[in-house]
């Protein structure tokens, strides 16, 4: 900090601890005009969401792969979670392998395959449906669901945000499935937040998708309700948990400041895997 000597300045130091104790140390700063990135924000998340907690993995399965589950819930909120007996739920199973994203080794993660039977028959598609600046409900009654497996593929027109609503009912309810151009990053957020929650930020992620995807001119997630979201070939994951209103099932499309093209959808209802 030599070039300051004799000047005076203001130090603004963030702390994200939520807990009753702690310290800091600072010892070491950096002039530059954007915002230094945490340890945590730097990190290649196996999952970006806010429940995806002590993942455990099988290794020898049949055909050399590995998969992974983790426990849908978080140490802020568990002991306040809004539902009885149970407290949160195990994720949906992820096929894990590596690939190479920019250059780079990174993690993935797909539902596997067995997801599959738990479809009910008869999808329900969508395709070719442009959105300016509004939501517009997909499909219909049709589409509906509590549980829904739904692959997605829109492309960007000029909407500055753009993607799908989950979950959706009367007085706002909704779990919206975001792409933000501005940061390039995939987003999930819920409406309204439970009062209980310790954080209303939105879950992010940034696309670590490649080609089209990764210009953002078109977007390919994959999304099992409730909630986990895989983007990017599975490049990138969010899990998180939401304590909808029973009676809020819509699925939309949504544009926000520009338009965006819903190319395909289709969407598959889930039975329980509890049988």
């Amino acid at each position: 900090m030599r070039s300051y000597a004799g000047k005076e300045a203001q130090i603004q130091i963030a702390d994200m601890n939520t807990a009753g104790w702690g310290h800091l140390l600072a010892d070491r700063f950096t002039a530059t005009d954007t915002a230094a990135k945490s340890g945590v924000q730097r990190a290649d998340w196996a999952d970006y969401g806010k429940d995806y907690y002590t993942a455990v993995s099988w290794e020898n399965a049949p055909g050399g792969k590995r998969y992974m589950i983790g426990w849908m819930n978080n140490w802020d909120y568990s002991g306040v979670i809004p539902t009885s007996p149970w407290r949160g739920a195990q994720s949906i199973l992820g096929e894990m392998a590596l690939r190479t994203v920019d250059g780079g080794i990174l993690l993935t993660s797909r539902p596997v395959n067995r997801v599959w039977p738990l479809w009910q028959p008869h999808a329900v598609a969508a395709s070719g449906v442009t959105v300016k600046s509004a939501s517009k409900t997909l499909i219909g009654p049709a589409a509906q669901g509590k549980a829904l497996d739904i692959e997605a593929t829109l492309s960007l027109k000029d909407a500055e945000r753009f993607g799908l609503k989950v979950r959706t009912g009367a007085n706002g309810e909704e779990t919206v499935i975001g792409y933000d151009i501005t940061t390039q990053e995939l987003c999930t957020s819920t409406a309204p937040t439970p009062a209980a929650w310790t954080s209303t930020a939105p879950s992010r992620c940034p696309d670590r998708a490649e080609g089209r995807e990764r210009q953002g001119e078109a977007a390919d997630p994959r999304r099992l309700v409730a909630v986990e979201e895989f983007g990017g070939s599975g490049a990138v994951s969010i899990t998180d948990q939401i304590f909808p209103d029973p009676a809020s099932q819509g699925v939309s499309v949504f544009a926000g400041n520009g338009s965006v093209k819903l190319d395909k959808a289709v969407v598959w209802h889930l039975d329980s895997a509890h049988k």
